[in-house]
């Protein structure tokens, strides 16, 4: 008897450590990367100040802006669409830190869908954060999911049906931004992310938006542009597409 208790009170113990430990680690994934905006930010806003049903959520994210002194077209960056690719990610934070706007305006998000920020996808063995050196130290990110965090979005269909267009997808994709656009008003977190997105591009009267993602060690379309074929004449002048980057 007293040999099952002592059995009992381990069992117990190491419960209690392991629960702290993924505890740790669950908050650390929660926990978001610093920022350092640069000189050249006029104002930061919230995307849920362009979608109030954001507010309060997971969902919602940070919006920088930069002013021109002189007139402009509006371009706005997304990084963040997928946080496994983190080379978007980066991008946008180099812009929020460092870009100095002469004429027009620059909206950047550098999380696009921060919810995927807080999670990895499983059975890829993942880092949770990685580490760039810096002259001023060693900085560190998160390396997030594709897709929106189940606890924020739960459960997933067994088929995804895209809306408006009513094509069919896998699942798992109801969790996926770059799957949710125009989005809904009433739809699903990340459905209302896409929203969102979409309300801020209208009422900011954007002309030009880049949304940026990265490819897989695997996949051969690195430095690839995916443009409508009503912008085809802004894609024949990019770097990529006169051979500039290859």
């Amino acid at each position: 008897m007293k040999n099952s208790k002592i059995r009992a009170i381990v069992i117990l113990f190491f419960s209690v450590f392991l629960a702290a430990v993924a505890g740790r680690d669950f908050l650390r994934m929660r926990q978001p990367e610093p920022i350092y905006p640069g000189q050249g930010i006029s104002e930061k806003k919230m995307l849920s100040d362009y979608f109030s049903p954001l507010r309060g959520t997971n969902g919602d994210t940070e919006v920088y802006f930069f002013e021109g002194e002189n007139p402009g077209a509006t371009v706005l960056i997304l990084g963040g669409t997928h946080p496994n690719e983190p080379a978007g990610f980066i991008t946008a934070i180099c812009l929020i830190e460092r870009a100095q706007v002469q004429a027009g305006r620059l909206i950047v998000i550098p999380r696009a869908n921060n919810s995927a920020f807080s999670h990895n996808d499983p059975q890829e063995a993942n880092p949770q954060r990685f580490f760039i050196p810096t002259p001023h130290g060693m900085r560190w990110f998160r390396f997030g999911s594709r897709n929106t965090n189940p606890i924020d979005q739960w459960p997933d269909p067994e088929v995804y049906r895209h809306f408006p267009s009513g094509q069919k997808l896998s699942g798992g994709e109801t969790r996926n931004l770059n799957r949710s656009y125009p989005g809904k008003p009433d739809g699903s977190l990340t459905e209302k992310v896409a929203f969102a997105i979409m309300e801020l591009l209208r009422k900011e009267k954007v002309d030009l938006a880049f949304d940026l993602h990265e490819a897989s060690l695997e996949y051969p379309v690195i430095n690839a542009i995916v443009a409508h074929n009503r912008r085809r004449n802004i894609f024949a002048v990019s770097p990529i597409a006169n051979g500039a980057i290859n």
